[in-house]
């Protein structure tokens, strides 16, 4: 388990995460000793590509550390917070918070997630300065390591020591902690994906040649500008800078995303009325779970239909539901003929939105995000739920839940690892509702504890990942005293990364694999549930798997898809037969891995499980795994 990740993360060099995607599609270009050949390589894609040698380069001090940091991985572990999950409103929750440091959270979640998630919106520290951002990793190198492991001379070693310290916050150590993040957050996009990230003037510019390094330049989708104060600036400024920045890159252009795909479907006017062309878009009287009357009673009313008769917005249950828009904006429509009535069987109508021009100022978005919120309309929002300013800077709801309407759909996952005040689960509930859809997200956020003096630890909260719990809990409360009748996930589960600790790795290294163990005190050092919740995530299962308890004689074991999870002590060979019986009698039952918990297990039970292995592979025609973990 940690043992293993230890070992392998001191091989680890500036190139391997690098090198292993080029294993998994170019193994032709790796000679006998595993050294990749740059000849053959280019050979290989020459007569498909056009390479180019322009001679132009990316580079800041602490680039290779941070490269090298994305392929560390991480030797925490993940404990589930058994009482908050056991709970009715989260048990069955899609919905995910995670306490702990997000390189960490990334590293895991790209074991489980990698290529699943649609959109990812990150609020970052803007090293302004003033912002408390001070680059202090967990990491403890000498510099006579770095020079090893990084190719690098002593004294660029010493100069990344200290910038990594939490000495320094320049450019390239704000630059060196974000590269790695935003390395595996390319890792976890789906193939249609899309990243927005926020940022002002400090390092907007920085920012954007760091993403045309990791996500490539012909991925960049926008920059778009946002409105964030209004009224005056500092005293400082001569210039009042009003607006901030969110950059946007797909993962792949090529492959589409919801933004590409929205535009393309702007310029396709397929249809033709008495005022020219047009197409169809979004359905006006919505019908679904959300959509009902009560819960929005100002936006039910009869609207004139096609043959002067009044149409109210009607669910396709045939009950009462509500239009999406308000009285002004649909007469408008109606008045205007850019709505179409399309009967159903019972003389109620399906009333859509038509949509008639090619201009670019017909498509959905643009880069001047308008009526989306400022930081004291934020600050206004925390101040609504918790009754005091317990969170400084606050992005408002409706930045966010317009920047999750442009990069996403109903059922789409969703990415926030800088959760700070959860402002992103908050709009995603919102957007929800309004489009009666059923997003989930994923929101990570390191412990932290707030400001001395400030109005969160005079009100208690001890981190901040407990402040954004919170406001998650209060969003949700006020969203049900509004809409008593509403369904949907409103729960998250809640998980917490943790180091091991220094006497728990001691008691780890003296460990003899050798000796005859009967107690769990090994076990007991993590928590069997950590272990477990660790290992599903390590082997793609996610953080909402859908395990089995399995009993054998006296034995308890956890079944999840193809891995079957042994961790405690006490296996017997009434285990063994009861096993053996499992797989010839059960059709059901056929895990072709079977891990156990190193520490758990005698070098008899181990033996045993060795010696059985080909009357599986036999009996279901596999050929079975025996995965020790340390």
């Amino acid at each position: 388990m940690i043992q293993n990740i230890i070992r392998k993360n001191e091989t680890v060099s500036t190139t391997s995460r690098e090198l292993e995607g080029l294993r998994a599609y170019f193994p032709q270009c790796f000679d006998k000793e595993g050294k990749f050949d740059m000849e053959k390589f280019r050979e290989t894609i020459t007569p498909q590509l056009d390479v180019t040698r322009e001679g132009r380069s990316y580079d800041f001090l602490g680039k290779s550390y941070a490269r090298m940091l994305s392929s560390l991985d991480t030797t925490t572990v993940i404990r589930p917070d058994t009482e908050h999950n056991a709970k009715p409103e989260n048990a069955n929750s899609e919905n995910i918070y995670i306490s702990g440091d997000n390189l960490d959270a990334l590293h895991h979640l790209a074991k489980s997630y990698a290529g699943q998630v649609k959109c990812i919106y990150i609020d970052p520290p803007y090293n302004t300065g003033t912002d408390g951002f001070v680059y202090n990793d967990k990491f403890r190198f000498t510099a006579e390591e770095l020079t090893q492991k990084l190719s690098v001379s002593i004294e660029e070693a010493e100069k990344i020591l200290a910038m990594t310290s939490g000495h320094r916050a320049s450019h390239s150590a704000w630059l060196t902690f974000m590269m790695p993040r935003l390395q595996l957050a390319r890792e976890l996009l789906s193939k249609d994906g899309v990243i927005f990230i926020s940022i002002d003037d400090n390092e907007q510019a920085y920012l954007k040649q760091l993403c045309d390094f990791i996500f490539g330049e012909d991925n960049f989708c926008a920059q778009f500008i946002w409105i964030s104060k209004t009224g005056g600036g500092s005293d400082n400024n001569e210039v009042v800078a009003d607006h901030e920045y969110v950059l946007c890159y797909c993962k792949d252009a090529s492959k589409g995303n919801a933004i590409s795909k929205m535009l393309l479907e702007s310029e396709e006017l397929n249809l033709h009325d008495e005022d020219g062309d047009y197409r169809l878009g979004r359905e006006l009287n919505k019908w679904g779970a959300n959509s009902r009357r009560e819960d929005r009673p100002t936006m039910f009313f009869p609207i004139p239909g096609p043959n002067g008769e009044d149409v109210y917005p009607i669910r396709n249950d045939g009950s009462e539901g509500r239009w999406r828009w308000g009285k002004t904006a649909m007469f408008d429509a109606v008045n205007n003929h850019n709505v179409e009535f399309a009967p159903r069987g019972d003389g109620t109508y399906i009333v859509y939105e038509k949509i008639r021009s090619k201009d670019p100022r017909s498509k959905p978005y643009r880069t001047f995000l308008k009526d989306c919120g400022t930081t004291a309309e934020g600050t206004k929002q925390i101040k609504a739920l918790f009754g005091k300013k317990v969170f400084d800077y606050p992005k408002p709801i409706e930045l966010v839940k317009t920047l999750l309407q442009i990069g996403s759909e109903d059922g789409d996952l969703i990415l926030d690892f800088f959760g700070g005040s959860s402002t992103t689960a908050h709009a995603m509930m919102n957007l929800d509702f309004e489009e009666d859809s059923s997003r989930r997200y994923i929101i990570v956020q390191l412990p932290e504890e707030p400001k001395k003096g400030s109005e969160a630890q005079k009100a208690g909260y001890r981190t901040i990942d407990q402040i954004g719990m919170e406001r998650i809990k209060r969003a949700v409360k006020k969203i049900r005293e509004e809409h008593p009748l509403l369904t949907g996930d409103l729960g998250f589960k809640h998980y917490i990364l943790e180091e091991v600790p220094e006497n728990t790795l001691d008691k780890l290294e003296d460990f003899d694999p050798d000796a005859i163990l009967t107690t769990d005190d090994t076990l007991n050092l993590f928590g069997r549930e950590t272990v477990l919740t660790t290992w599903l995530v390590q082997d793609g299962y996610g953080l909402n798997a859908p395990a089995r308890d399995i009993q054998l004689a006296d034995y308890h074991a956890t079944l999840c898809g193809n891995h079957l999870y042994m961790t405690e002590s006490g296996f017997t060979e009434d285990d063994m037969v009861a096993l053996i019986d499992l797989y010839q009698k059960e059709p059901w039952f056929c895990p072709n891995c079977i891990v156990i918990f190193g520490y758990s297990f005698s070098h008899n039970a181990k033996d045993m499980l060795e010696k059985n292995k080909p009357t599986v592979d036999l009996v279901k025609d596999i050929k079975l795994i025996i995965d020790v973990r340390y």
